[in-house]
């Protein structure tokens, strides 16, 4: 019978599925807790990291997912901190905390805060009038809300067409009409059932913060404290985590090791049906199995097994997105980069989602006198950019640079990544679906899911599953 439950007391073998972040953190954890396991990580592909990889290359270094993770949460820094990374860590420069929006022609300014918004030019002023009195009008929800639903609600149809696609676009690549704002920013949720209104929330965070720097002495700081900084390291990007990670193993990492089937083996545990050409060193039975893959992909697998798991799998959709990485002379890039770079929301025709001033942010991730730009294209609403050829995707995004930057020269550096099934999306009844996994799977005692698919996208995130993992693996 499939899943039979081996004693947590006795060595295990552990196949992990995936060699991105979240599998790399889950065998991490899982030996550092159990030292007697043997843990094996199978991948399909020839590195580790997937999506999270980083190019360096002429002087230019180039992330091709996340561009680093935020310390207002511990878990990916206690990680880092676990792998003597710590001197190695890079904050983005202060001026990173500036964001804009390529909005009528021109490059304006997000708010940062209640304070700067009203005199904000994204939001029209009747649009700004409307958002003032959300303390009064936001009302309640009667159950999930999209993002878009969320934040016409607090403040106005005009406010939230005019930033719901920025909101979003920067994270998931997405549609806020169709994102469950609940399952994406489950924070947002709780700032509404505590404060009742959101600018009531962010004015009461800025009295706890105020209260904190008054009450901490000037040096003395508080270690224990997240910074909130967007922070990456300083000499190859996110890929010094991953291959930190991959180096701190002591079981083996497969690369070019398909696991195409998923099977009950004779004596309890599983069976992998595996392919590629580290097959037949990781082949044998295993008690517990974590997938980390993509949603799809743990869909093929569970099929035969718990064809509902599969169902809800498969539920789940992905923007695909196209990356860019180009490197000019700076006296080629006319505007002033003091930011973090700029979101576009559509009809503002300029096709990209986004452009990130990477050498801004890191300045040693361009060699002096250069400027390194990253840009984001395609996403849910705009499925076509990832149908184009190399050139013509080329061509359109250096259109979108003459148009919102003034940018005309070619472009001395150019790399390009192509994601199909770049971000899942938390699309409306997302909660649901997890649900349905849950009680699918919880009579296939050794199989786990665990990646951004589930509990959220972000690094911090992902280092959080694999740890939700490793206590259930461990437990009892």
């Amino acid at each position: 019978m499939l899943g039979v439950e081996a004693s947590p007391h006795a060595p295990r073998r552990v196949a992990v599925v995936g060699a991105g972040i979240t599998g790399l953190a889950t065998a991490y954890r899982l030996e550092a807790a159990r030292p007697g396991w043997e843990v094996v990580v199978l991948e399909a592909g020839d590195h580790v990291g997937g999506k999270a990889r980083t190019t360096v290359r002429d002087g230019y270094t180039v992330d091709w997912g996340p561009n680093g993770f935020l310390t207002s949460a511990p878990e990916t820094l206690r990680l880092a901190h676990g792998l003597g990374l710590e001197a190695e860590l890079q904050t983005a420069a202060d001026v990173a905390r500036r964001r804009y929006l390529y909005l009528d022609g021109g490059l304006r300014p997000l708010p940062t805060g209640p304070a700067t918004f009203f005199a904000s030019e994204v939001v029209p002023p009747l649009g700004r009038l409307r958002a003032a009195l959300e303390l009064a009008l936001a009302g309640r929800a009667d159950g999930e809300e999209s993002v878009h639903a969320f934040l016409q609600r607090h403040f106005g149809r005009t406010f939230s067409d005019a930033l719901a696609d920025a909101f979003v676009s920067g994270i998931t690549a997405g549609d806020p009409r169709e994102l469950s704002v609940d399952a994406l920013f489950p924070r947002l949720r709780a700032m509404e059932r505590a404060h009742g209104s959101l600018v009531r929330a962010l004015l009461s965070g800025q009295r706890r913060a105020r209260r904190r720097a008054r009450d901490t002495a000037p040096g003395a700081g508080d270690a224990s404290r997240p910074s909130g900084r967007l922070t990456s390291f300083r000499h190859g990007g996110m890929q010094r985590l991953l291959d930190a990670l991959q180096g701190a193993l002591k079981g083996p990492v497969r690369l070019e090791t398909r696991v195409e089937g998923l099977g009950a083996a004779a004596d309890g545990g599983y069976r992998l049906r595996l392919a590629g050409p580290g097959a037949g060193s990781a082949s044998g039975a295993f008690d517990d199995v974590v997938l980390t893959v993509p949603a799809p992909a743990a869909a093929d697998l569970l099929r035969a097994h718990r064809p509902v798991a599969a169902d809800a799998l498969a539920a789940i959709p992905y923007a695909g997105v196209r990356v860019f990485g180009l490197g000019f002379d700076r006296i080629d890039v006319p505007r002033i980069l003091d930011g973090f770079g700029f979101l576009v929301p559509r009809g503002q025709g300029v096709r990209s989602l986004g452009v990130l001033w990477t050498s801004t942010l890191y300045p040693q991730r361009a060699p002096d006198g250069k400027v390194l730009l990253r840009v984001l294209a395609g996403g849910r609403l705009d499925p076509a950019m990832l149908e184009l050829a190399e050139d013509e995707a080329l061509a359109a995004v250096r259109r979108d640079l003459r148009v919102s930057m003034g940018v005309v020269a070619d472009p001395e550096f150019v790399e390009t990544a192509r994601w199909p099934q770049a971000i899942p999306q938390y699309t409306l009844g997302h909660a649901a679906r997890l649900a349905v996994l849950d009680e699918a799977l919880a009579d296939l005692p050794g199989v786990h899911l665990a990646g951004n698919a589930y509990r959220g996208v972000g690094v911090n995130d992902c280092v959080r599953d694999a740890e939700r993992v490793v206590s259930a693996l461990t437990a009892g």
